[in-house]
């Protein structure tokens, strides 16, 4: 990755995030997966809190099976195992599914599954959730806050945002390609999904 590509990240990321209205973790405490179809909104989240919205998009893509596609970081496939019965079960359901990780240790292997290898790029600080589809287009990106950045003892935490916004799930998968050309294929825009 060249630097030019570490700069096209770091931009996208640091553009968009002030676009977005904040939301503390409490709103996932009575949010639904159909509040994930009218909202827009930026956050800080504990890893608890990304867990619990990366569900919410996974539990609509499992409850419209063949509607999208899914690309998913785990920032490390370590953290994978986990969710892995799950990860089965969405495999199932979308038409493909892109794993974004370093291989610390073997990938998962899933069918109409991509493994894409982000060590040694900045896309190994991103945990990201994206489903894409017609009628489908969920969007979680976030970057994981600097540990310097942190209290001591504080919990792993994330700065990112949340969109059903078309355009933006499109920009993101551009991002992906540029990022992967070989492992990623140009998205399709929204109007013609």
């Amino acid at each position: 990755m060249t630097t030019l590509d570490r700069d096209i990240l770091t931009q996208f990321f640091g553009k968009l995030l002030p676009l977005f209205p904040p939301r503390a973790e409490a709103f996932l405490k009575s949010a639904h997966v159909e509040d994930l179809q009218r909202v827009n909104f930026r956050y800080i989240f504990t890893v608890q809190g990304m867990v619990e919205i990366s569900h919410l998009i996974e539990d609509f893509v499992l409850s419209n099976p063949g509607a999208a596609d899914m690309h998913v970081s785990f920032q490390a496939f370590s953290r994978f195992a986990d969710q892995g019965e799950r990860y089965a079960r969405l495999a199932e359901s979308v038409q493909g599914l892109w794993l974004y990780g370093v291989p610390d240790v073997p990938p998962p292997q899933l069918p109409r599954t991509t493994i894409v290898d982000t060590g040694g790029t900045p896309l190994e600080q991103y945990w990201f959730v994206i489903a894409y589809g017609p009628g489908v287009h969920m969007t979680l990106l976030a970057e994981e806050v600097n540990p310097a950045d942190r209290l001591p003892d504080e919990p792993r935490m994330y700065e990112g945002f949340y969109t059903f916004d078309p355009n933006f799930a499109y920009k993101v998968l551009n991002v992906l390609h540029t990022l992967f050309p070989e492992k990623v294929s140009q998205p399709v825009p929204p109007e013609l999904l």
